[in-house]
Formats: C-alpha cells, structure tokens, sequence
C-alpha cells in the first residue's frame, strides 16, 4: 500500500475522534505481513508460549510477547509504519512516543477481555486530551467469530472510565488480514471470544503523548549501542526528542548527548545471549524450567 496522502489522514483522524477508533484496510504490505508472522512463529519457537504467564485480563489462550526492539529487525519497520505515525501526530500532536509493542495472538477457546481503556493506566479524570492511541495490527481476519476486538462506539467522549461490573453495547472491529486499526486510549474496548477454531494473529503497537510515560521501559530495555543503530525516526520515539520541554538533556534534545556518549559503541549487547534461556524463570511456568 502506499502512504496515505494528506487528506485521508485527516479523514482517519476525524473518524477516531467521531468514534473512538477507525481502520485503515490494506495498510499491511502482503510480504511485510508474511515477515512478520514469520518472525512470530520463531519467537514461538524460542520464548514458547509468550513472554507473560496465563492471566484472565490478557488471556488464557493467548500469546503475547514483549520486548521485540532487542528482536528481528522487522520490529523496527513495524514502530515507524509511515501511514500510522502521519495519523498519530494529528491523534497524539508532535513528540509522541513508541509506548508498548506486543503480539496479540488470541487462540481458540479465548474468553472476551474485560471492557477498558488504555489510558487508565495513567488514572487521569476525564474528559482529558489524547494520551494513547493504540494501532492493532490484522495479521489474520479479525470477525465477531475469531474474537475482533468489541468497542464501545463514541465512548471517547464519555466523562468516565468504564465499569468493570457493567455490559455495554458495543461493535465488533472486523476488518481483513493485513488491515490497521487504531483504537484511541479512551475508547472502552475488549478483545472478543474466540470461537473459530483458529488463532487470531494482531499486534499492538501503543503509542502514548510525547508528555507522557511508556508503558514499556523501552530506553532502559534496550542497550544504548543497539540504539545507535536505529533509523532516526524510530530513535525519537523511542525518546530522542523533546516534547513541551519534556525529555531534556541539558535543556536540549537527548540526540546530541546521546552520540557523544554511545555514538561508538559497536551495537552488541551480551545479555541478549542469554535472555531467552530465562524464558521459564521470567514466566513462572515451571513445566518449561530447565534442570
């Protein structure tokens, strides 16, 4: 697909504030598609599982891995897919950040989630100004039978947070394989049942206000050297650039202090030898612990 053109990130943009979310379809190159799920089945193969334990709120049945920046270099083109950044600086405003990359693959028998918002994290009163905007990424058809993601249309705009305890009304966020779709922080929503008989394969790409903290310790998660190495345009959401006078170092943006520290650093990080042998222990599945 190529990028979309000025007008019609406009249009996606007014269509998230409208409603909460919107979908752009074929926004997923076919063979950047395959590269990923590829890219999945091997850290299936090597992290087996996913990188958090079985939990109610993020799935019985579904894997999610984290950590992927310090994995294949495909993670790297999926934080800086151009079409999602043009339409996040008009959701977000300029000096957003990568917040929280992971895999969503929800598998046969899963239960819906919980209706929430993303940006309950931060537990600020509402109404308040965007502060996460969340990209879910089809990497296979995502229907009301393999568990779309159910949303509360125009909940955006409500003066609360969702209640736990309650029903809502919502609609399924169906949309083919290789469709985008963006979700912002303060759109009630939840994975839906999966009863297909199939995975669902997504990621979800969270991005979050220049202003405000990632979920994911990205800068502390990975090695200074390996940052270097990073197209620039990933390097500032990852926190290379200030936002409102936030982010400073030295009362300027990071970049420069950042070459003159680690700019000769060769990009190789030991522990990455030996992270994914850690997988049972960080996990707490002790069928998989090695003797």
């Amino acid at each position: 697909m190529q990028d979309l053109k000025p007008g019609e990130v406009d249009a996606v943009a007014t269509e998230i504030e409208e409603n909460g979310f919107a979908i752009i379809e074929n926004a997923i190159d076919e063979d950047f598609r395959r590269e990923i799920c590829a890219e999945i089945e091997r850290l299936e193969a090597v992290r087996p599982g996913g990188d958090i334990p079985p939990a109610p709120f993020t799935g019985l049945v579904t894997r999610r891995w984290f950590d992927l920046l310090n994995d294949g270099e495909v993670w790297q083109r999926v934080a800086v897919h151009a079409s999602v950044l043009a339409v996040l600086e008009k959701v977000l405003g300029d000096g957003f950040l990568l917040s929280t990359m992971g895999t969503a693959v929800v598998g046969d028998g899963e239960e819906a989630q919980a209706i929430h918002c993303d940006d309950q994290v931060y537990s600020f009163p509402r109404p308040h100004p965007n502060l996460v905007c969340n990209t879910m990424w089809a990497l296979s058809d995502f229907t009301e039978e393999t568990g779309a993601t159910r949303l509360v249309k125009g909940s955006n705009r409500f003066d609360h947070d969702p209640d736990f305890t309650k029903s809502y009304e919502t609609v399924p966020l169906e949309m083919p394989a290789g469709s985008i779709g963006f979700v912002v922080g303060s759109c009630y929503h939840g994975a839906g049942a999966n009863s297909s008989g199939r995975d669902r394969s997504a990621l979800t790409i969270n991005y979050c206000s220049g202003s405000m903290r990632q979920q994911e310790n990205l800068m502390l998660g990975v090695h200074p050297g390996r940052m270097m190495s990073f197209d620039p345009i990933l390097q500032d959401i990852l926190g290379f650039k200030i936002c409102k006078g936030a982010g400073h170092v030295f009362a300027q943006d990071p970049r420069l202090e950042m070459e003159r520290h680690y700019g000769d650093l060769d990009g190789a990080d030991r522990y990455l030898d030996q992270r994914n042998s850690l997988h049972a222990e960080r996990t707490s599945r002790p069928d998989q612990a090695t003797s």
